[in-house]
């Protein structure tokens, strides 16, 4: 057993098997569809086949006639949707729970439908005659950026949601002194995160009590609670939201949508249980589109290849709006995240944050930093190139000394740890990159086209309320919350804010819970997802449970010790620094024969009061909140792919993939590596597979996985995994590392491609990486 930050770590960094697998694997979890209450009926929307159009009537008339059909609501009873983020150059958006007046996209619910029977839903949904007047759509953001666009918001008078300007150093001086200027345009394609449950929403108002029970796949229990309460003008003591078994979550289940809303205000008006589920139809029109953004990147370097300065225009399509919570933060989290592990002090940019006709932007995993990941690894190779420098070399001059931190960098943001360099070396050593460009001018003359792609970044995860205030405008915390209960028998009862959406939670908060306070693991049992039994928590998102949650479980543990030690001291006649915990025992330090089990103490805390010493009070509960020191929590990681390109077909074949990954210390290996796979396939999708496809009406062409192409096992491989440990000044030392292998990915994979093609002159410059797109540029070298 080894002791980090004064805690003895029996379970930390053990590959413990999940706690939730037996039930989910065997088909007994619960989630949102399998809950049935009495009398209850289901939920669907009328929903807009425009992209851009007046609604001009309604007519529910047929549908009324229907046996099962129970009421519509229509967007006159629509509630407005307010925003928690305060921006300069952020207007606020007219957004409702349904449309109102006009509808944006194609996929905007219109009408709310309530019927007894959810076979009969459709049809009564198809009964309803909505008259359109079709109005011309935008659907193309540097398009939409015209005098003479078609407006969404006709108030406006352009169709900008948000203007935003940085400026830091002296970027002209940098500019005018470089030996070498990069100017490109790069741009990365519109995809979505495709969880495997849909939402899904099941509301029940108790019309005799006015509680309003609300379960929800959602990642944020307690601010979907808080922010119904403000929306619906209802009492937030009479709303309780449980998140049951969530089927992912991936960034869109940290929305609020309007298709939400608008099922509680049924809820509340009905007084039965209604339900909405999504289908997978609706989640690809509607939910979780983002990443889409156009960069007219400039860089300026030395001869010797150090990095002097960016500069950097961005044209983001937002769609109709950004949802609510994170709105346009994708964006600007792109534009902090670009300067990665890199030391430079000259940095500008301007983003345009445009509306179109297009579902709207949504959190995805990653949440924008795979695009800063491919505009600057992209940028360091293109520079590498043309100062006949290795991918690995130029990156070496430019990285952030380890001496240096913590480190603030050029957009302001605090890097809270980490040693890139030594990172770098391991990787290569790791990927045996050497061996592999030997392999690759072998290779070639054979005709074989391998490329070797290389790419890092900084994630910063778990950012603390300062930075979510002061940085980004947002009316939210950083904080998180844990509750320790010890009951009568022994058993460790731990509640914290927030929900799994299939990370691992009842395990790992387990682990750290139970080296926290030196009991066994299977005492330990962790409940979350309930915004009314559970201390108030702001959720998963931002990778940040692990830090925040971590923290105030060990917050808790400690003070939760300082009770344990007395009574137990009292019980033994011994002083209180005295006592050691281990094993769910309480002894006397050097006399390990002289002890009381956690049964024992708990038993006379609550049981036996007069057991206690005199004047304490009975129970053994305590609450902490735990907020982050660091302006924000840093993992990093290097990747490594080595591919094959067919100059045939196009086609890629990811041959290796190698990552090195430092996200502070580990508490469990098995889940990390799970992580890193997981959102690895998200990152190998959004480089080489997957497209959200618009034709110039608006319309989605690819609804379906029959066109949407997302990576199956087939396309996935074995990904080889190094782990370093730079601890964090948290706690536990521990880092967010859920996102990181969709950031690394597409920068890696583009590297990779044109590493494998530059001696036939091709250049890559956008994603997705896909066979037609790779042929084409192959041709027209030839």
């Amino acid at each position: 057993m080894e002791e980090v930050r004064g805690m003895v770590q029996k379970y930390i960094g053990v590959p413990i098997k999940r706690r939730e697998d037996p039930t989910l694997l065997t088909g007994r979890g619960m989630y949102v569809d399998d809950i049935k209450l009495s009398n209850m009926a289901y939920v669907g929307f009328v929903r807009s086949p425009y992209g851009h159009a007046r609604i001009r009537g309604i007519d529910i008339s047929e549908a009324r006639r229907h046996p099962d059909f129970i009421y519509a609501m229509l967007p006159d009873e629509a509630v407005y949707l307010p925003s928690w983020m305060k921006y300069p150059g952020l207007r606020d958006v007219p957004r409702y729970s349904l449309a109102r007046g006009k509808a944006r996209f194609v996929g905007e619910p219109v009408v709310a439908v309530v019927a007894r029977n959810r076979y009969s839903l459709n049809d009564i949904i198809d009964s309803i005659y909505v008259e359109y007047e079709p109005l011309p759509p935008v659907v193309d953001a540097e398009k939409a950026l015209k005098p003479d666009a078609p407006l969404l918001y006709e108030e406006w008078g352009d169709n900008i949601v948000m203007h935003s300007t940085f400026r830091a150093g002296d970027v002209e001086a940098a500019f005018a002194s470089a030996s070498l200027v990069i100017r490109e345009r790069m741009a990365n394609q519109r995809y979505a995160p495709t969880p495997i449950e849909g939402r899904a929403v099941l509301a029940h108002m108790d019309p005799t009590r006015g509680e309003l029970t609300i379960w929800d796949s959602t990642q944020f229990p307690h601010v979907l609670q808080t922010y119904l309460s403000q929306a619906l003008n209802y009492p937030e003591h009479k709303i309780r939201v449980i998140a049951p078994n969530v089927g992912g979550g991936f960034g869109p289940k940290s929305s609020v949508w309007p298709e939400e809303v608008a099922t509680v205000q049924l809820a509340i008006k009905l007084g039965i249980p209604v339900k909405w589920i999504e289908t997978r139809r609706e989640h690809m029109q509607v939910c979780g589109h983002e990443r889409q953004q156009v960069h007219y990147v400039e860089a300026a370097f030395s001869s010797d290849g150090k990095l002097l300065a960016i500069r950097d225009k961005v044209i983001a399509d937002m769609g109709v709006y950004g949802t609510f919570w994170t709105e346009t933060q994708p964006v600007m989290v792109t534009m902090a995240a670009i300067p990665g592990p890199y030391k430079f002090h000259n940095y500008e940019y301007e983003i345009y944050c445009v509306v179109t006709n297009k579902a709207p932007y949504s959190p995805h995993r990653g949440f924008g930093r795979p695009v800063a990941a491919f505009v600057m690894e992209r940028i360091m190779d293109i520079a590498a190139r043309r100062l006949g420098l290795d991918p690995a070399e130029i990156r070496r001059r430019n990285l952030i000394p380890a001496e240096e931190m913590p480190y603030r960098n050029v957009h302001g943001i605090v890097y809270d740890s980490g040693n890139y360099p030594e990172a770098l070396e391991r990787a290569l050593r790791f990927a045996e990159y050497e061996k592999w460009r030997k392999v690759q001018e072998e290779e070639r003359k054979r005709g074989r086209l391998i490329g070797i792609g290389l790419a890092m970044y900084v994630e910063y995860t778990a950012p603390s309320s300062e930075r979510l205030a002061k940085g980004l405008g947002w009316q939210v915390g950083g904080y998180d919350s844990a509750r320790i209960r010890i009951e009568p028998q022994g058993k460790v009862i731990v509640l914290t804010g927030t929900a799994s959406q299939g990370q691992g939670h009842e395990t790992v908060y387990a682990q750290i819970a139970a080296d926290a306070l030196g009991v066994n693991i299977d005492d330990v049992i962790v409940f979350e997802g309930d915004s009314k039994n559970c201390p108030y928590g702001f959720g998963a998102w931002a990778s940040r449970n692990t830090v925040t949650v971590g923290g105030a479980i060990i917050k808790a543990a400690e003070k939760m010790k300082e009770k344990l030690r007395q009574i137990a001291a009292h019980m033994l006649e011994a002083s209180p620094s005295d006592i050691e915990i281990e094993d769910s025992k309480l002894y006397v330090r050097g006399s390990p024969d002289r002890y009381v089990t956690l049964a024992d103490v708990a038993n006379a805390a609550i049981r036996e009061p007069t057991k206690m010493p005199p004047g304490m009070e009975p129970g053994l509960e305590v609450t902490a909140h735990y907020e982050p020191t660091a302006f924000t929590t840093c993992s990093y990681a290097v990747h490594i792919p080595i591919i094959e390109v067919d100059a045939e077909t196009g086609s890629i074949k990811i041959l290796k993939y190698y990552i090195f990954d430092d996200s502070g210390v580990v508490v469990n290996p098995m889940t990390v590596h799970g992580q890193i796979h997981g959102a690895l396939a998200h990152g190998i999708g959004g480089a080489i597979y997957e497209e959200l496809n618009y034709d110039e009406s608006g319309q989605l062409l690819n609804s379906t996985f029959m066109d949407y192409l997302i990576p199956s096992a087939l396309e996935m491989i074995n990904v080889d995994v190094e782990h370093s440990e730079t601890p964090s000044p948290n706690p536990g030392g521990f880092k967010g590392m859920g996102e990181g292998g969709s950031i690394g990915a597409p920068a890696a994979l583009a590297n990779a491609v044109e590493d494998a093609l530059a001696h036939l002159g091709v250049q890559i410059r956008e994603t997705p990486l896909k066979p037609e797109y790779i042929w084409r540029k192959i041709k027209q070298r030839q």
